[in-house]
C-alpha cells in the first residue's frame, strides 16, 4: 500500500475515505456511538516516527525560511537550520552510537525500564529541537513545568522515572533543591528518584559555552554532533512511547501520562486536516500561504505540543516566540511580524478584548484566533472577534481536548458538510478520526441526546495511560479503548457538544490545571498538624474570564484550634506558597468550618462547599478569611 502521507503536498492529509467538502452531507443520529463528520484518519504506516512524519527522509528540504523567532532579542532559526541542529543532537542521543553522555536505551512501554530525558525549561527558541532530536534517536522524553517548585520536580522525577534532564540554566537552583530531597526511601510511592547527578544537560542562553557548573551545554552536544558522520537508521515509532506529558490526573499530585509516536503525529493532523476540508470547501488552495504565528503557549504543555513542535515542516509557519506574557510585546509582534494566527488561553482573549492597546497596533494580519485549555465566555470570544478582521459574526472559537487526548472536538467551517454554526458555549464538533458517547458517569449506561453525561473519546490521539500506573489508566478506561474525559456535556441534534461542567476535581486557573486533593493534601501535611480535614474548590474570581480562584475550607485539630484565626490562615498559606506552584495558591483564601460534608461512601461533596460560598457571597459581597 502506498502511504501518501509521506508526501509534500496537502493531499497526503485526506485518506481514502475522507469526505468531500462539497458533496458530503453530515446525517446526525440517534446511535450512542457518533462520529467525526471529516471522517478518519489518512492510513499511515504502522511504525512511523513523529519526526520521519515532519521530515520524510526522501523528501528534500522545502526553500529555506524562518521557522522560530524570539520577538525579544529576534534571534532567527531557519528550518535548515533546525534539522541540521536535530540531526547534530540525535547522532550524540542514540544510545547506540558515541553515545558521549552515556545513555541508555529508552522503553518502548511502561511495562519496560530505560532512559527518559526530563526537558525542565521555560519556553525557549532551542527546546523544539531538542525535542525532534529526541524523536530522531528514539529517546523518550518528558516534559516538565517550569513553574515547578523542588518538590513538585522532585515528584515529576520519580513518576516519569526520570534518569537524564535538560535544565535551562535558571532552573538548575531548583534541580540541585530538588536532588536534595532525596531518593524517596521510606515513603509510600514505588517509583524512586533514578536521576543521576551526573546526567544533566543545561539550556544556557550563551551559544558559546561548552559547560555550566560542570554539565554539558545543548551547544557543545550540536559542535559534537556536527562533527559526526551519519548513519542512515530506519527509525521507529508507531505505538512506542514517544514522551511523556505532565497530568494530574483525577487526584492528588501531577501523574505521568504516555504519548506514542501515533498519538503524537495524529494530535499533530488533525487540524491540518479541518483546514485543507475548509480550503477545499472555500474554493482556495489549502494550507496556502505561509502563516505566521503568535508563540506563546508553553512548549511542556500538551496544545504548546502541537503549536511548536507536532506540525515542524508539515506547513509552512513560522513561529514568533514571546518568552513571557506581555500584552503589548504581543501587539507589537502582530504589527511587526504581520503575525496570521493567535492561538491563545481565555484569559489572554479577555486581556487583548478589553484593552483599549490593541487600538494603537494594526492587527491587519490575523486571519483568525483561537482558544484552548479552558472554558471561553461566548461575550469574550465575540468581543476580541470585533476587534480583529474576522469581525463578530465570526467569535474566537474554542477548542476541546485533554492531555490524556490532546484534540478531541472544535467548531467547523461555517456551512462544511452542511454543519450548522458551533457558536461559543459549544466546543463544536468531534475531530477528524474521532469517536464519541455521552455516558451516565454512575451506571455507565449511554444517555439519549440532550442528557447530560460524561464525554468518553475513542480515537488514535487518546494517550494508552498512565506510566507505571495502572490503578489510574484503570480509572480513566472503563472499557477498552473509551476514554473518560471526566467532563460533563450534553449532545444536542445536531450532534454539536455542549460543554457543561467538570467532573473529575481540577480546577482551571488562566489555563492551568490544579487538583484539589494536591492542594487539601498540602495543607493536612503541616508540620505543625494545625488540620483534621481539608476540602478545596475552585471559586469565582469575579472577572467572568473562567479561570478560578483556589479556596480552602479547613477543620482544626486542637493545635490548630489554639491558634488565632488570622494566624493560623496565615501559617497554612505561606505553607502551600512553599510547596506549591503559584497557580495552586489560596487566591480565594482559607475558611475554618465545624466540618466538610461528605456522601455516606465518605466522598467529600466539594461543589456543596463552593455553591455555599457562591450563596454567601452574593448577599454578603464579601469573603470570611
Amino acid at each position: 500500500m502506498t502511504h501518501h502521507i509521506l508526501k509534500p503536498h496537502w493531499s497526503r492529509y485526506l485518506g481514502p475515505h475522507a469526505p468531500d467538502p462539497h458533496k458530503f452531507v453530515y446525517k446526525p443520529h440517534q446511535e450512542p456511538v457518533f462520529t467525526s463528520p471529516f471522517g478518519p484518519f489518512p492510513p499511515s504506516p504502522e511504525d512511523l516516527n513523529i519526526h520521519e512524519l515532519c521530515f520524510p527522509p526522501n523528501n528534500p528540504l522545502p526553500e529555506d525560511y524562518p521557522l522560530l523567532v524570539n520577538a525579544v532579542t529576534e534571534e532567527v532559526i531557519t528550518l535548515h537550520q533546525f534539522y541540521a541542529r536535530v540531526c547534530a543532537m540525535a547522532r550524540v542521543l542514540r544510545h547506540d552510537g558515541p553515545n558521549p553522555l552515556r545513555l541508555g536505551k529508552s522503553p518502548v512501554n511502561d511495562k519496560e525500564d530505560g532512559e527518559i530525558l526530563g526537558l525542565f525549561s521555560r519556553n525557549h527558541l532551542h527546546y523544539p529541537a531538542v525535542a525532534h532530536a529526541c524523536f530522531r534517536s528514539e529517546l523518550v522524553f518528558g516534559g516538565i513545568s517550569p513553574a515547578s517548585t523542588p518538590y513538585e520536580l522532585w515528584w515529576v522525577l520519580r513518576k516519569m522515572q526520570i534518569t537524564s534532564i535538560m535544565c535551562h540554566e535558571t532552573l538548575l537552583p531548583v534541580l540541585q533543591e530538588a536532588f536534595k530531597l532525596g531518593s524517596g526511601e521510606g515513603d509510600k510511592l514505588p517509583l524512586k528518584l533514578v536521576l543521576h547527578p551526573k546526567k544533566v544537560i543545561v539550556l544556557s542562553d550563551n551559544p558559546q559555552l561548552d559547560n555550566v557548573l560542570g554539565h554539558r551545554t545543548i551547544e557543545s552536544l550540536v559542535r559534537e554532533g556536527t562533527k559526526l558522520t551519519e548513519r542512515p537508521r530506519k527509525l521507529l515509532g508507531g505505538n512506542r512511547m514517544a514522551y511523556l506529558f505532565q497530568s494530574s490526573g483525577t487526584s492528588g499530585l501531577p501523574k505521568a501520562m504516555i504519548i506514542t509516536h501515533k498519538n503524537g503525529y495524529h494530535s499533530g493532523i488533525q487540524t491540518l486536516i479541518t483546514a485543507v476540508q475548509a480550503g477545499r470547501y472555500a474554493g482556495v488552495e489549502p494550507l496556502s500561504p505561509p502563516t505566521r504565528t503568535l508563540g506563546v503557549i508553553p512548549m511542556y504543555h500538551s496544545y504548546g505540543m502541537i503549536v511548536w513542535i507536532l506540525r515542524v515542516n508539515l506547513v509552512q509557519n513560522t513561529n514568533i516566540m514571546l518568552p513571557k506574557w506581555d500584552i503589548e510585546l504581543a501587539l507589537k509582534a502582530v504589527q511587526k511580524y504581520k503575525i496570521t494566527h493567535l492561538p491563545l488561553v481565555p484569559p489572554l482573549v479577555r486581556q487583548l478584548a478589553q484593552s483599549d492597546l490593541t487600538s494603537k497596533y494594526d492587527l491587519s494580519s490575523v486571519i483568525g484566533a483561537v482558544s484552548g485549555a479552558a472554558y471561553l465566555p461566548p461575550d469574550v470570544a465575540h468581543q476580541l472577534a470585533k476587534k480583529l478582521p474576522q469581525g463578530a459574526a465570526m467569535p474566537i472559537p474554542s477548542g476541546y481536548g485533554l492531555s490524556e487526548a490532546a484534540s478531541i472536538a472544535s467548531p467547523a467551517a461555517p456551512g462544511i458538510f452542511g454543519l450548522e454554526p458551533a457558536l461559543p458555549g459549544t466546543i463544536g464538533y468531534l475531530l477528524p478520526g474521532m469517536d464519541g458517547r455521552v455516558v451516565d458517569p454512575d451506571t455507565l449506561k449511554d444517555v439519549p441526546k440532550g442528557q447530560k453525561g460524561e464525554l468518553w473519546a475513542r480515537g488514535a490521539v487518546v494517550t494508552p495511560g498512565y506510566f507505571k500506573d495502572p490503578q489510574a489508566t484503570a480509572d480513566i478506561f472503563s472499557e477498552p479503548a473509551w476514554l473518560r474525559t471526566g467532563d460533563l456535556v450534553m449532545r444536542d441534534e445536531q450532534d454539536r457538544i455542549h460543554y457543561l461542567d467538570r467532573l473529575k476535581e481540577m480546577i482551571k486557573v488562566k489555563g492551568l490545571q490544579v487538583a484539589a486533593t494536591e492542594v487539601e493534601d498540602t495543607l493536612l501535611d503541616h508540620p505543625e498538624g494545625l488540620v483534621r480535614d481539608a476540602c478545596v474548590a475552585g471559586v469565582d474570581n469575579g472577572r467572568g474570564d473562567g479561570s478560578l480562584f483556589v479556596r480552602g475550607w479547613v477543620v482544626l485539630t486542637a493545635k490548630g484550634q489554639a491558634e488565632s484565626e488570622v494566624n493560623m490562615a496565615k501559617k497554612l498559606d505561606e505553607w502551600v506558597k512553599t510547596r506549591l506552584s503559584r497557580h495552586k495558591w489560596l487566591t480565594g483564601g482559607i475558611e475554618v468550618v465545624d466540618l466538610i460534608p461528605r456522601t455516606p461512601s465518605g466522598k467529600m461533596l466539594r461543589r456543596e462547599m463552593r455553591d455555599r460560598y457562591h450563596a454567601r457571597m452574593k448577599t454578603e459581597g464579601k469573603a470570611k478569611l
